[in-house]
């Protein structure tokens, strides 16, 4: 089953927003939120008048107190930031929840933030602009080790369509802990990163498959229990996902043309499938996050032939904050690979808020200029 959307914006929320603009005193309360001020500060507003404390938790401030005004509008203007998208969410006494103003959303197991968007004077790398968009497609696949269907969204570049006979890399990514299939379509921009690169002729073209990299967590609880600790994800990638790709998509199947990455878990996921599996990837990244048991036996005949690796490897690229706080394992598995010889493109950041999804996308944006270069 597939859906195809051509996504620019995102309209939700209708109903959550109509309870929370109620009418007082016979007269709807109007409330804009957030508002992005042209110096770069932002103003958080919340409807909210039989609340005795709010706050607002947004990435680039930390937790605010917000002030109740007329008509119960809490409100605080915070900043100014940098340009770029940041979450954040309203702490209403006890209950931390969405801007229901707000149409753009954080998808997430565990939290629902809402993304404010400074875009500054110049459009960033993951601003929509005016060049040719690829697509996002959300597919839905059966998985016969969970059995159960699941859900990948999928990026194809510009003119896919137009060019039937035409194939493509693809590169496997994978969001972090608690994120779900959207994040790094939602969150992370990874459309409109590479229409911007492509565009710029700074990038191949390519697809891009964005997998759950938790599958077992829309299962039922008892059925979690009887599957345990086993690694759903590499089973069902290996198997059953790459197999349907190369079905329904137009890809270059072979090493050369194949990658994989990913941000926090997902970089660690990405790192233990694409090493131990270089006879199907050529392009491996890491954002935020490293290789568990990278001096292990399991990983030494990769580390200690240094020169097969070498060869093998066609982009190895590692990044990280160095105030995340997976900096230093992170720091420690880039320091080990070059001990042993192993070529890789290492990056550190300073001020993007450590381990975020402002980090992510900049790895985006440096990593995907360098894939499949060498074809």
């Amino acid at each position: 089953m597939k859906l195809k959307f051509t996504l620019i914006g995102i309209l939700l929320f209708a109903a959550v927003s109509a309870g929370y603009s109620q009418p007082q005193g016979g007269r709807p309360v109007m409330v804009q939120s957030p508002v992005v001020n042209a110096d770069n500060t932002v103003t958080f507003n919340l409807l909210a008048p039989n609340a005795k404390e709010v706050t607002v938790d947004v990435q680039f401030a930390g937790k605010k107190a917000m002030t109740k005004g007329e008509n119960g509008v809490w409100s605080v203007t915070l900043g100014p930031a940098a340009p770029d998208m940041y979450p954040y969410s309203f702490q209403v006494d006890d209950v931390s929840i969405m801007d229901p103003q707000n149409p753009e959303w954080f998808p997430n197991e565990k939290f629902k933030n809402s993304l404010v968007d400074i875009r500054g004077d110049k459009p960033l790398i993951h601003s929509v602009q005016n060049v040719p968009h690829g697509s996002v497609n959300y597919d839905t696949f059966y998985s016969p080790s969970l059995g159960t269907f699941q859900q990948v969204v999928i990026y194809t570049p510009p003119f896919y369509d137009q060019n039937p006979t035409k194939k493509y890399p693809v590169f496997y990514l994978i969001s972090g802990t608690t994120d779900t299939e959207e994040t790094y379509f939602k969150v992370g921009r990874t459309n409109f990163i590479l229409d911007n690169l492509i565009a710029a002729k700074q990038a191949k073209d390519m697809i891009v498959v964005m997998p759950y990299g938790n599958p077992t967590y829309l299962l039922p609880a008892d059925k979690q229990k009887e599957l345990g600790m086993k690694d759903f994800f590499s089973e069902m990638l290996i198997k059953e996902l790459m197999p349907y790709v190369e079905k329904n998509y137009r890809t270059v199947n072979d090493r050369d043309h194949r990658g994989i990455g990913g941000f926090s878990r997902g970089g660690a996921q990405a790192l233990a499938n694409g090493i131990g599996h270089l006879e199907l990837f050529s392009n491996i990244c890491s954002y935020s996050s490293f290789l568990h048991g990278y001096s292990s036996d399991m990983y030494k005949n990769v580390f200690d032939n240094t020169k097969k690796t070498n060869n093998d490897i066609h982009l190895f690229w590692l990044g990280v904050g160095k105030d995340d706080f997976l900096y230093d394992d992170a720091n420690d598995f880039m320091q080990f690979l070059n001990k042993k010889g192993i070529k890789s493109v290492q990056e550190q950041t300073v001020g993007k808020f450590g381990h975020t999804w402002m980090n992510a996308k900049y790895f985006l944006d440096r990593s995907f200029r360098l894939m499949f270069q060498n074809k």
